[in-house]
């Protein structure tokens, strides 16, 4: 449960503080050189909701199981975009949290973490009681 809560806190940040600024968010996905800036602006407008409807879904037991497939599909579109901008050499911040291009981690930090996110969703740890 724990790392549910952890999960769904970090996409509930990252979808709040980027709700506010379409435009900024825009040209951050913009900046990963994968989608047309049609698609970077539709992105911009839809990923933070999905992001925080995510979050919530994840705190709430009835769509917990759902909102968890799709964090798994989510982050693994996010690796492989921080993969592809690692990969052809880009020198650019992950946009994750907002904020404009001179805020955010690298994009090797933040597949880092994108990795960590990934795993707490698919191997989800308890703590308590272990096998009674």
């Amino acid at each position: 449960m724990w790392a549910h809560l952890a999960v769904a806190l970090v996409f509930l940040a990252a979808g709040a503080l980027k709700v506010g600024d379409p435009g900024a968010f825009a040209k951050e996905i913009a900046n990963y050189r994968l989608v047309s800036p049609f698609v970077a602006g539709l992105a911009a407008l839809y990923l933070p909701w999905l992001e925080i409807s995510l979050g919530l879904g994840l705190v709430w037991p009835r769509l917990r199981a759902a909102a968890r497939l799709l964090g798994l599909l989510l982050l693994g579109v996010f690796c492989a975009a921080l993969v592809s901008t690692l990969a052809r050499g880009l020198d650019i911040r992950c946009g994750c949290f907002g904020g404009g291009e001179e805020s955010g981690v690298t994009a090797g930090w933040a597949l880092l973490r994108n990795l960590v996110l990934l795993g707490l969703l698919a191997f989800p740890v308890r703590l308590g009681r272990a096998g009674r």
